[in-house]
């Protein structure tokens, strides 16, 4: 019997098996696309996280820039408010001693005004 004759009686088991060698080859061909998009899914992933570190960092420096502003601005305004009420208490010593006719302050009031213009000057 010649090749073909045999080939032909079996054209079914032949077709099959040509089917299911390119099915198997279809699905080794997927799994390794399957692969490949999985690595690139997670190399994503990763910088993506990197990325956010990278900003959460830059916030967290940006936040304690601004605590660090706020706190000289809440320490520089009580310095003020120290510096208001001793003034305000020597002027009140001031005050107390006594006024004369011609002259509204001692030497004492004087020198203390002569400081505060001063310390405005400056």
């Amino acid at each position: 019997m010649p090749i073909i004759q045999i080939l032909w009686k079996f054209k079914t088991w032949i077709a099959i098996a040509v089917f299911f060698i390119l099915w198997l080859s279809q699905i080794a061909y997927t799994n390794h696309l399957s692969g490949k998009l999985k690595a690139a899914d997670a190399k994503c992933k990763a910088t993506i996280q990197a990325m956010e570190q990278k900003q959460l960092k830059a916030l967290a420096v940006k936040q304690n820039e601004i605590n660090q502003v706020s706190a000289d601005y809440e320490q520089v305004k009580s310095e003020q408010r120290v510096k208001v009420e001793t003034v305000t208490r020597e002027v009140q010593k001031i005050i107390e001693c006594p006024v004369y006719l011609n002259h509204c302050f001692d030497d004492d009031g004087v020198q203390q005004l002569n400081s505060l213009i001063a310390s405005d000057s400056s």
